[in-house]
């Protein structure tokens, strides 16, 4: 990969150890810099970021639960009804082409937070909605902010976590978290909907969303070096009355609008060609999340029509994929064995205890593959991680919706 690409610019891969923040380690006290925050608030941040993005990621499938009432309300079919969750997911398809290059020219946080602000917002027309469109509107907005998370996350945990092993740790934590939100999204949801009404999915959401949303931003400062000495410098210039400051001149320029959109916004597509290996790891990843999110529609299928239970209980079998996300000590084989033990126990004939236990396979194998995936873009790509994620979330989601 360390090599010229045909029109004499050189290739991203090159620049990843010139792309490092380095001078902020010249301007910055030694406890401002993000690397050497204390053990406990590094992990404060990966927990508090990770439950934020569980939220966003329920809010996918939460809306199954009140697909029956929002046909009722609105009068659609039922495959009119599932654009909610279709267009919810190519939000988190497209999102991130713009979220992840601008995290890398204008800090985590201010990206971070934006989009989760107006994910938060969206929730409140998606739950009042007097009519389709609107709903379908706010619902693919919704997914379009709230995938600042998903590009973001992965690249500002490597601003502070030095050690591999700690990297590898941090994104299992934000794997777990954002693939148990859509399977704990359908349990909750039916609860939710059959109890109080099919607004309350939306409800549920917004309140998460302000709960755990609220406390991570408390939490979570800036944590890009770059971005850091840059605020400094800008500080320090106003203060003085000078615009003569060198570095507080070239980063000001660095960061424009112009920079932004030639060099930044096409860097995932950039990425894509010169990047094979992205381009095959995006596409091993995109099966698991397919698996995930095809259980959507295969359980209420197994267990609420060819079994006859009601709505709440037909969601909690999805409480076996919870425990094999969570649980994750199996091989990668397991993902075709557990959809082979579902489909072969399936039958109404045969006893539930044989047919759910297969989700258990099913989470962790899949779990296992994501989890994987997204550590070796870490890894290889560093700084440059959110443009590399930003592309394997295009590919993925959108293959989903």
């Amino acid at each position: 990969m360390h090599v010229l690409a045909s029109n004499g610019t050189r290739n991203v891969s090159d620049d990843r150890e010139s792309a490092r923040p380095t001078p902020g380690s010249d301007g910055l006290e030694e406890g401002a810099r993000p690397v050497n925050w204390s053990f406990s608030r590094k992990w404060a941040i990966v927990g508090s970021t990770s439950l934020a993005t569980f939220v966003v990621s329920f809010g996918s499938s939460v809306y199954s639960a009140a697909i029956p009432q929002i046909q009722a309300k609105f009068g659609i079919s039922s495959d009119t009804a599932l654009l909610g969750i279709t267009l919810y997911v190519l939000g988190f398809a497209f999102g991130p082409m713009v979220w992840g290059p601008a995290s890398e020219l204008y800090g985590k946080s201010r990206p971070l937070w934006i989009g989760y602000f107006i994910f938060c917002v969206c929730q409140l027309p998606c739950a009042l909605a007097e009519n389709f469109a609107l709903l379908l509107t706010f619902r693919f907005l919704s997914g379009l902010a709230g995938s600042s998370t998903l590009a973001i996350l992965g690249g500002m945990y490597v601003d502070f976590l030095t050690d591999p092993v700690e990297r590898g740790i941090s994104t299992a934590v934000f794997s777990v978290a954002t693939f148990c939100g859509p399977t704990v999204g359908p349990i909750l949801g039916n609860l939710a909907a059959v109890r109080l009404g099919w607004r309350w999915t939306a409800w549920l959401t917004l309140m998460g969303g302000i709960f755990f949303g609220t406390v991570a931003f408390l939490l979570t400062p800036e944590t890009s070096e770059v971005v850091i000495l840059r605020r400094k410098f800008r500080k320090a210039a106003t203060r003085s009355g000078s615009s003569e400051d060198v570095l507080y001149r070239t980063r000001r320029t660095e960061s424009g609008v112009s920079v932004f959109l030639r060099n930044y916004l096409t860097k995932p597509t950039r990425m894509f060609i010169r990047e094979p290996i992205l381009v095959f790891f995006t596409i091993y990843m995109s099966l698991a999340y397919g698996v995930i999110y095809i259980s959507l529609t295969m359980y209420p299928l197994a267990f609420v029509t060819s079994r006859g239970w009601s709505r709440i209980d037909g969601s909690l079998p999805f409480l076996g994929i919870v425990i094999g996300l969570t649980y994750v000590g199996f091989k990668l084989t397991k993902v075709p064995l557990g959809i082979f033990w579902f489909g072969w126990a399936s039958n109404p004939s045969t006893p539930w205890p044989a047919q759910v236990p297969a989700g258990v396979l099913i989470g962790c194998g899949s779990i296992l593959v994501l989890m994987s995936g997204v550590v070796y873009l870490i890894e290889v790509y560093l700084v440059h991680a959110n443009s590399a994620l930003a592309f394997n979330n295009l590919t993925c989601w959108r293959k989903q919706g």
